[in-house]
């Protein structure tokens, strides 16, 4: 009732002040809720939102150095699904907790033993390797032989999935949303007292008329360190004029580990103000990709460098930058000294400032344009079409507008011209169709024609693509060369061990290596006397296998082995045997 006599402006600071204490209690996430996810002292490889190949990392990397390490559930909860996939995470699990978390682990050799006779009845059932089993929507009475305890052992290390090394990803997301959060910031022991590193300066011209130092491209300066938190520009004087954006390559590093990790927030103050300032603790799944806008895509390519900008490109939605003053650029158009201050933290508050002096410059040019095909607009449904292409791409597909450039030249070793469409070097956030003419092609060979994209070293990679009335036709995701091969040979499938009429009563499983020359493997069967048996594929070192299972095959006797692989355009590759098991 008081409230109705509150003046205007009491009655404001009575809203700051509730709005204050909502926010600080929307973020407090539980410090003493989740034990470890494993029984020793945690060390990193990879920190939470670290810039990843087309992705922000949605966890934490902890090693473990070997597979087999026991993984503890880290709180009371139930499984509420089990993935199992030849790339991504591999054998992963998800646990629901009742406070509202889900905790995710992944790149797993095998599963406790109730959860690993589940999941593998699952793949018999299904007979496939690859599973996505959703536990919660199973039978109520089913669903209680996955409720665990905090502490519990719940599965085993390893290396599967598109893991490069023996580690655990572990994630925690909101269940609800789904979306991923930092896991240092929910009291897991880990030791981290070293600052971030900053190892170079980047500075853009953000339209015609802008230039550093006279020049209207991208600019790299070198920084030294002055000691562990504070670094300086190595001798080098920066002339801004115009819309200017900054941004710098930085790394962390944690305590009694080598690993590079990631930045948590980024700030960047010009004299004393904060122009640029976000926090990586929580983002989406469906905003992943724009990673590549907050990149210089273009750098990556060329160097392997991802960096962090400080401005925000037109179509950027990542929702981590709602505390930007504008898109994070700044105008330099006084003839007056500037202070540049950019501090790069990480998820402890460890800090490394770059600090250092421009000066403005009024003279104003206008540099001339380059030539280009079409303009396209970020906003606006693109087309393009020639003699021999044509493209689509929709809407919000790129992140800002685009000069767009094509070009075409001949090369004996395809059956169509090489299509240049713009440059590899340039990001995109969405599919677009490409179709590309062919001429005199023979209906018994269309189904095998491939649409191919071509790296600068001349190396090829599928693209997929459909023949239909002429034209080849598939929806890619990247710009660059592209043109159509045909792939009439079939994937090979080989193996160290002669099994062929062998007894192996003594092997643990039997092992191949399948690889395909062009179109990719889609499919592959493994049969032992007629039926249906689990190989496992791993996909990045291409082999595929099978563990000796004697629940379901008799020993000492006498088998027959039939296996099958597939790729895209349908050639079949076999290898058969007899052996004694």
């Amino acid at each position: 009732m008081k409230i109705k006599h509150l003046n205007i402006n009491q009655y404001f600071l009575l809203l700051i002040v509730l709005f204050l204490s909502f926010s600080s209690h929307a973020h407090d996430y539980p410090k003493n809720y989740f034990r470890s996810p494993v029984d020793f002292k945690i060390t990193l490889s990879g920190t939470f939102a670290e810039l990843r190949n087309n992705h922000f990392h949605s966890g934490i990397d902890i090693r473990t150095f070997t597979t087999g390490k026991k993984i503890y559930a880290i709180a009371d909860g139930t499984v509420s699904r089990i993935k199992i996939s030849a790339g991504g995470y591999g054998k992963a699990l998800y646990i629901d907790h009742p406070n509202g978390y889900t905790s995710v682990y992944a790149h797993l050799s095998k599963f406790s033993p109730k959860i690993e006779v589940f999941i593998k009845s699952q793949q018999y059932k299904k007979k496939s390797f690859e599973v996505d089993i959703n536990i919660n929507s199973l039978d109520s009475h089913k669903r209680e032989q996955f409720k665990l305890k905090k502490g519990n052992i719940i599965a085993y290390s390893g290396n599967t999935g598109s893991s490069m090394g023996p580690h655990l990803h572990f994630e925690v997301r909101e269940t609800k949303s789904e979306k991923p959060i930092n896991p240092m910031l929910l009291g897991f022991k880990i030791l981290d007292t070293t600052p971030p590193k900053i190892y170079r300066l980047y500075v853009y011209p953000l339209n015609r008329n802008s230039s550093v130092n006279g020049k209207n491209t991208r600019q790299a300066f070198k920084v030294v360190a002055k000691n562990k938190t504070n670094f300086v520009l190595n001798n080098a004087k920066l002339k801004l004029h115009g819309k200017i954006g900054f941004a710098i390559h930085t790394q962390d590093f944690l305590d009694n580990t080598w690993g590079k990790c990631g930045i948590n927030k980024l700030q960047l103050r010009i004299n004393d103000s904060l122009v640029t300032n976000y926090t990586l603790n929580k983002f989406s799944f469906d905003e992943s990709s724009y990673i590549n806008s907050h990149i210089d895509y273009e750098l990556s390519q060329e160097s392997k460098k991802r960096i962090h900008k400080a401005f925000i490109e037109p179509n950027n939605k990542l929702n981590f930058y709602s505390k930007m003053k504008g898109d994070g650029s700044y105008y330099f158009n006084e003839n007056k000294n500037y202070s540049i201050d950019i501090s790069a933290f990480d998820s402890y508050k460890n800090k490394a400032k770059l600090k250092f002096a421009v000066k403005g410059d009024t003279t104003s040019v206008n540099f001339p344009e380059k030539v280009f095909s079409k303009l396209f607009k970020y906003q606006d449904v693109n087309h393009f079409s020639q003699d021999g292409i044509e493209l689509k791409f929709p809407k919000n597909c790129l992140y800002s507008d685009l000069k767009f450039n094509y070009s075409t030249s001949i090369d004996s070793n395809y059956l169509a011209p090489i299509h240049h469409i713009h440059k590899s070097s340039v990001a995109l956030n969405r599919h677009y169709s490409l179709s590309i003419k062919l001429d005199k092609v023979n209906d018994t060979i269309s189904d095998k024609l491939v649409v191919c994209k071509i790296d600068k070293n001349g190396n090829t990679s599928s693209a997929g693509g459909v023949y239909i009335n002429g034209y080849i036709k598939t929806k890619t995701k990247g710009l660059g060369n592209y043109s159509v091969l045909l792939d009439t040979i079939s994937p090979t499938i080989t193996t160290k061990t002669d099994y062929k009429n062998k007894t192996i009563k003594n092997l643990k499983f039997i092992d191949f290596t399948i690889k395909d020359n062009l179109a990719g493997i889609k499919y592959y069967r493994g049969e032992i006397d007629g039926k249906w048996v689990l190989f496992e594929y791993d996909r990045k070192k291409d082999r595929l296998f099978y563990t000796f299972d004697s629940q379901r095959l008799k020993r000492n006797k006498k088998h027959k082995l039939k296996l099958t692989v597939e790729d895209a355009v349908g050639n079949i590759g076999t290898y058969s045997c007899d052996f004694t098991w």
